[in-house]
């Protein structure tokens, strides 16, 4: 494992040079402007700045009294992986130079290790056109490099979710405990980050202890329970502080405020939504203890679901689509500073496509034709990842760190991808596809056409 770990892509010097110079054109943009501070960058610094000071994960200014109500919800919606990293590379500083640049170069090595798999399962050496198209469907996904330039937990996610997926592979095909080992400290490593892992414990545990049953070797189990174990603790020490006993507040706060909400949006017109939130947080705000509140929140939000359960159904579906194609118009118009306006999810649910219309006429042009472009090129990522898990290219070695020859490999990143995908649900977006972009982008690459005979023609694209 030491060596599959250490081993440094092979890729051209061109390559390499246009990685660089993509992050760090991204980088000089968030240095200049200051625009690496997103909405919800506030949390993490907040929670990594109470760390410091009082010990406590609160996401909020440290109050003078004990939350009470709604405020309790702090010292759960974020988990502590991302504010200590926030506190080890100087996340507080302004800027965050040491912290960006290390998430600039987890983006950089990331790229690097999916373009270099790419090239080295295939039959033929990859010629200029094949590097070119390789790199604009890299390049062609702003996310990746905005979110490396922002204090945002999505690409230190990412390089988990990457190291995992490797590991697990190289487990399912040869056995070897270390191997299991890596994968489950890595699904640690990821619910630490962000809780929509958290339910991805209990799969593991399912996957491995079935392996474990199928080679007659127990021990194995115990290495799967280890995550699911350890997010119990957690939960453990969260009702300690809070008094009701769960992973993260988020999980409530997204039931209400987009799965629920956006249902009653869409029967019922968005000022009827309003009036319904605010009567729900009243009657959840009222109650004597936070856990009180919260099943409040789950009775009410649970309720307007099981009346419209095909409507709901269609918004996820409607989400979990709009993951893989959504150009990002939020995270660009963050980044660039270009005007807020409403999402366009939320317009298509509100107002159909007519809707989704008004609202794009409502956004600067230079913006449209840069969400025109990234559009199209989701679209054909779209469609080379299912040529990609349809056509074995002609040759293709076992390979790179994810192994995609091997059918493991394929289903490991076809299952992380659509896990997120219905995970976050209505929430669809292209911000929420980060963490398991390699493998999407992976895909793609693997269903590009061999082309090999202009291989080795351009020096420039020579190692």
């Amino acid at each position: 494992m030491k060596n599959a770990l250490c081993r440094w892509p092979r890729l051209p010097a061109a390559v390499w040079l246009v990685l660089a110079l993509a992050h760090a054109l991204a980088l000089g943009h968030a240095l200049r402007t200051g625009r690496y501070v997103f909405p919800d960058s506030d949390r993490y610094v907040q929670a990594a700045q109470n760390l410091r000071q009082h010990g406590q994960l609160y996401a909020r200014p440290w109050p003078a009294q004990p939350p009470r109500g709604q405020a309790v919800q702090e010292f759960t919606i974020r988990p502590p992986g991302y504010p200590l990293l926030l506190g080890a590379l100087g996340g507080r500083a302004r800027p965050p130079v040491l912290l960006l640049l290390f998430q600039n170069g987890l983006s950089v090595l990331i790229l690097a290790v999916v373009l270099g798999g790419w090239a080295a399962g295939r039959a033929c050496p990859p010629g200029a056109a094949q590097w070119v198209a390789a790199l604009a469907l890299a390049l062609s996904f702003p996310a990746q490099f905005i979110y490396a330039n922002a204090l945002m937990s999505e690409v230190p996610l990412q390089a988990v979710v990457l190291l995992g997926a490797g590991l697990g592979v190289r487990f399912w095909h040869n056995g070897q405990a270390r191997y299991l080992a890596g994968a489950t400290v890595a699904v640690v490593a990821a619910w630490l980050l962000k809780p929509v892992f958290f339910p991805f414990t209990i799969i593991f545990l399912v996957v491995i202890g079935w392996r474990a049953w199928h080679w007659r070797r127990p021990a194995l189990a115990l290495l799967g329970a280890l995550p699911l174990l350890l997010a119990g603790a957690y939960m453990a020490w969260n009702g300690h502080r809070t008094g009701y006993v769960h992973f993260s507040s988020i999980a409530d706060i997204n039931l209400l405020h987009y799965n629920a909400s956006g249902v009653v949006r869409q029967t019922q017109g968005p000022a009827a939504e309003d009036a319904w939130v605010a009567a729900v947080l009243r009657r959840a705000n009222a109650q004597p203890t936070f856990a009180a509140r919260q099943r409040v929140i789950q009775s009410e939000a649970g309720a307007v679901l099981r009346q419209h359960p095909v409507r709901y159904a269609g918004q996820h579906a409607l989400g979990m689509a709009t993951l893989l194609l959504d150009p990002g118009r939020f995270d660009l118009s963050n980044f660039l500073g270009a005007t807020a306006t409403p999402g366009l999810l939320g317009e298509l649910r509100g107002g159909g496509l007519a809707g989704v219309g008004a609202a794009l006429g409502r956004q600067p042009l230079a913006l449209l034709l840069a969400l025109a472009l990234v559009a199209l090129a989701n679209l054909l990522r779209l469609g080379l990842a299912l040529r990609g898990l349809a056509v074995a290219p002609p040759g293709e070695q076992p390979a790179g760190w994810l192994r995609l020859a091997w059918p493991a490999g394929r289903w490991l990143a076809v299952g992380l991808v659509a896990y997120v995908a219905l995970l976050t649900g209505p929430l669809g977006a292209a911000r929420f596809l980060v963490p398991v972009w390699p493998l999407w982008l992976a895909l793609a690459l693997r269903g590009l056409p061999e082309g090999a005979a202009d291989a080795g023609k351009n020096t420039a694209f020579s190692d």
